[in-house]
């Protein structure tokens, strides 16, 4: 299979079982509304009585490259809205084949 089928089938399954997000960049003026699939988590207790969500999500490519963004790529400290709750992107791994990078598995907290 080539690269391009992989980002391909990647986005079509996004599409599919996906749910509308919103990604956000401090530096950008506009926001980047793309599906992404959350996957399951846990809690983590930030102190005192707070607890906080912290799971992996993935997200396609295609939004990211039509967008009007400088950089293509989600990056550490953007943010992202689920369920019209703003977490915080923690870390950022490229998922791909061949050197072309079909998805981005996201470690969001909040």
């Amino acid at each position: 299979m080539a690269a391009s089928d992989t980002v391909r089938n990647a986005a079509r399954l996004i599409a599919l079982h996906g749910e509308t997000m919103v990604l956000k960049r401090a530096s950008e003026a506009t926001t980047i509304t793309l599906k992404g699939k959350r996957l399951v988590g846990s809690t983590v207790d930030i102190g005192g009585s707070a607890v906080q969500q912290e799971f992996r999500a993935k997200i396609g490519t295609s939004e990211l490259s039509s967008s009007a963004w400088m950089s293509k790529a989600p990056a550490r400290h953007d943010s992202i809205v689920i369920d019209g709750r703003e977490r915080s992107i923690l870390d950022v791994r490229p998922l791909g084949d061949a050197g072309t990078v079909a998805l981005y598995e996201l470690l969001v907290a909040g």
